[in-house]
């Protein structure tokens, strides 16, 4: 059984699925936070040029001189990466995934496209906020308490951990996630990522299944093997 076959099998015949989302599963969308590409310089470009800022993450974070010019830079933001947004073929893919599963997802992506996409808002977790928080100047809505219901409820329970596209160092999510593999007995850890970003502790291998390359390609498989 190959590694795709392996990841659709625990999948299917987990009781729950908890996803980590990060900026991997956004650049398989095609939007970079951290890229001075051709979509930054066509949305941005004027911006760009009167501040030099290089990616949506410094115009986001900019000491801007003036409210205004903070305010033009997040209504755009909003504007291309929230309110135009269709939902894109990895985010089908990934709905295609999850299935009827109950599910939960924690993200550090602040665009909403899982929640546009079609994935319930009250079982998204957005750990720093959305760009729309940022534009209103409004708290970041804290789902910790939703988290630990869903954890309690399938604790020693088949869980399909799936992590998309967050990096190998990453303390914010995948920290926790390697953790709760390690003492969910019945937890399988399915984790995708550019091969250079892929990583397993030793502690959880045996429970662990990696999958290397391009996200949208490797939804788009796992989709296949679970229809």
């Amino acid at each position: 059984m190959d590694k795709i076959q392996q990841a659709a099998q625990a999948i299917k015949d987990a009781d729950a699925l908890l996803i980590g989302a990060s900026n991997g599963l956004s650049i398989a969308e095609g939007y970079h936070i951290f890229a001075n590409n051709e979509m930054f310089r066509r949305q941005f470009g004027d911006i760009q040029q009167k501040y030099g800022i290089r990616s949506v993450i410094e115009g986001c974070f900019y000491p801007y001189p003036n409210e205004k010019d903070r305010q033009e830079f997040l209504n755009r933001l909003v504007q291309h990466w929230v309110t135009n947004y269709r939902p894109s073929q990895v985010m089908k893919d990934l709905l295609a995934v999850a299935g009827d599963k109950d599910y939960f997802i924690l993200t550090s992506n602040a665009d909403t496209h899982l929640e546009l996409s079609g994935f319930a808002p009250g079982k998204v977790f957005e750990v720093e906020g959305t760009f729309e928080d940022m534009l209103h100047n409004r708290p970041m809505q804290d789902k910790g308490q939703e988290a630990n219901a869903f954890l309690n409820r399938y604790h020693g329970k088949r869980l399909a951990i799936l992590e998309l596209g967050i990096g190998s160092r990453n303390h914010l999510i995948k920290l926790p996630l390697m953790q709760l593999a390690a003492r969910e007995p019945q937890a399988v850890y399915i984790t995708l990522n550019l091969a250079q970003e892929l990583y397993i502790p030793n502690e959880i291998a045996h429970k662990s299944i990696g999958l290397a390359g391009d996200i949208a390609v490797t939804l788009q498989k796992l989709k296949e093997k679970l229809a």
